[in-house]
């Protein structure tokens, strides 16, 4: 097993997965995809179906940043904002679009496109509307979205007192928007497939090595793809940088953090059910899973109850850029922080900045410290979990490591409360008062590596 293993190039092992991913009956619409990449645009193919993805998740009101109080009274709240984002939205998608249209040898309909709503043009055969199976190629259904993302701008330009953009017209908009999607046969298909061979496979040494460490063939799929999700939604925020970058308006990218948000869901669940509560899963990948899932869920959850919460219907420009900036810087960290922690789970040798070059000092000890508390929070759960035989003396033990070894790298306001626990554990009476303090030391230490995550964004 290992021989084959280290036959193979960890390029391989990530296309391995990423076909794994690739829905059978698309021969088509790879061709079609190839053909994209080989003209150089197919950042632009990315940019498309993340718009699109992200009005997906956009439509559902779950996932928009809301206060609890406007979860309870949707049907009183103007969903104005929020309407006028997905319009932005849909016309980054219609560019996107555009630019696609012009790749194909039917560049006649592509420029007809841009000056009026039709299918009869040069080169782009007619169909009835609802003949989904009539559109013959992606050009087609990328022609009849087009129709449908002008249609739906139409519907809400025709609204023109605000007051009437309530909670039902949301819902409208979203259930057209998801027929239509339904309807444009090769767009459905494109959408579909979770990861594509020609933009996501990845080309790190230093991943493809720890990748070909791994013996067990199920666990090493499971990783790449794991990874292979991470790099997916780094790719999603750098939409959101060059939008930073270009100081260009960024109400829509609030779609995208749906869109993570969503995601970010889909990808815990995978770990949960691959790595936490498998029996062959090796205990660091466990622990390490557990701490993905930890931070990846809750960083999400800091983004949109505190950064995101306000951001549609916000009207300051430097207020807008600096919830844009926060939730960006929040959510990179996090997703870089999750890679570093799922290589380590292999090689704890590994030094976070081969990965991620641009990674500052701060980051790189912010992300040990973090392993470090999450360690020692596991360690001391582990231990509470025990049914019999609590030992305390192991306990003061573990924590006295790591007084002695990382202890020092936390803030000066966070020493005191970490000695006052440590002290109230040595003096406790008898198990039930040490298991009881125990606990609220585990709460307090996960709290601490959230704190510990904000910080280290912060510098």
């Amino acid at each position: 097993m290992g021989t084959v293993v280290g036959e193979r190039s960890g390029r391989d092992l990530f296309l391995e997965a990423l076909r794994s991913e690739i829905v059978a009956g698309t021969e088509v619409l790879s061709t079609w995809v190839s053909h994209v990449h080989a003209q150089g645009e197919i950042a632009a193919l990315f940019e498309f179906g993340a718009w699109l993805c992200g009005l997906n998740a956009f439509f559902d009101w779950k996932r928009l940043p809301l206060r609890e109080k406007e979860k309870n009274l949707l049907h009183e709240r103007s969903f104005a904002p929020e309407i006028r984002v997905a319009r932005l939205a849909l016309q980054q998608a219609e560019h996107c679009a555009l630019r696609l249209c012009c790749l194909s040898p039917e560049t006649a309909a592509a420029r007809d496109m841009t000056r009026r709503t039709g299918m009869e043009s040069a080169g782009v055969r007619s169909f009835p509307m609802g003949r989904v199976f009539e559109q013959a190629n992606p050009m087609e259904s990328l022609t009849r979205l087009l129709e449908s993302i002008q249609d739906l701008k139409v519907m809400i330009d025709a609204v023109q007192d605000p007051m009437k953009w309530d909670f039902q017209l949301y819902l409208s908009l979203g259930r057209t928007f998801r027929r239509d999607l339904r309807d444009c046969r090769f767009i459905d298909m494109l959408l579909a497939q979770r990861f594509w061979i020609q933009f996501d496979c990845m080309d790190s040494a230093v991943l493809s090595a720890v990748l070909k460490s791994i013996t067990d063939d199920r666990e090493r799929h499971n990783v790449a793809l794991a990874l292979l999700y991470l790099h997916r939604f780094l790719r999603y925020l750098e939409l959101v940088s060059s939008g930073l970058r270009d100081d260009m308006p960024l109400h829509h990218f609030l779609v995208l953090f749906c869109l993570l948000h969503e995601q970010t869901d889909v990808l815990c669940d995978f770990v949960q059910s691959h790595f936490q509560r498998g029996r062959r899963s090796n205990a660091k990948l466990r622990d390490a899973a557990d701490l993905m899932v930890h931070s990846l869920r809750l960083e999400t959850q800091r983004a949109f109850e505190r950064e995101l919460v306000f951001l549609a219907a916000e009207d300051d420009p430097s207020m807008i850029y600096a919830k844009v900036e926060n939730s960006h810087g929040l959510l990179r960290n996090c997703y870089q922080s999750s890679v570093v922690t799922l290589i380590h789970a292999f090689d704890e040798s590994v030094d976070a900045k081969s990965v991620f070059p641009s990674m500052v000092e701060g980051l790189q000890q912010g992300q040990k410290l973090t392993g470090d508390l999450w360690d020692l929070r596991s360690d001391l759960k582990g231990e509470l979990d025990r049914q019999n035989g609590f030992d305390l003396s192991m306990v003061l033990d573990r924590i006295t490591r790591f007084r002695e070894s990382s202890l020092r790298f936390l803030m000066y306001q966070d020493w005191g409360e970490f000695e006052r626990f440590s002290d109230s554990l040595i003096a406790a009476g008898n198990e039930i008062e040490a298991r009881a303090l125990l606990r609220r030391f585990v709460r307090f230490l996960e709290v601490l590596v959230q704190e510990v995550s904000k910080r280290s964004v912060l510098q």
